[in-house]
């Protein structure tokens, strides 16, 4: 994400395959209409102060951290997780280096 912070997603665009430019421009708006009820639900969440109670409740309970290892192991090994650390373990930085002889 440093890419991004430093130049913006506009930069990262223009940086891409014509064919993930393609598909950002193809795929945009139906993700937009997409998350967007999920987004608004949040916020609403977040402005009646439902998100804080529900933390402060749960941060509460004596076995909270056992609760929460629970939740956290759930989405850890959920499959959008393992393909991200599949990928992550892919880039040229997570390679062993090469010895040449």
């Amino acid at each position: 994400m440093p890419l991004v912070a430093e130049n913006g997603m506009d930069w990262m665009y223009a940086n891409c395959s014509t064919t993930a430019q393609r598909g950002a421009l193809d795929w945009w708006k139906k993700f937009r209409d997409a998350v967007a009820p999920v987004f608004e639900e949040l916020y609403d969440s977040v402005a009646a102060g439902e998100e804080a109670q529900r933390s402060i409740d749960s941060n509460s309970q004596p076995d909270y951290r056992e609760k929460l290892q629970v939740e956290l192991k759930e989405m850890r090994d959920s499959e959008m997780w393992q393909a991200g650390r599949t990928v992550r373990s892919l880039r040229p930085e997570n390679q062993p280096e090469s010895v040449e002889k």
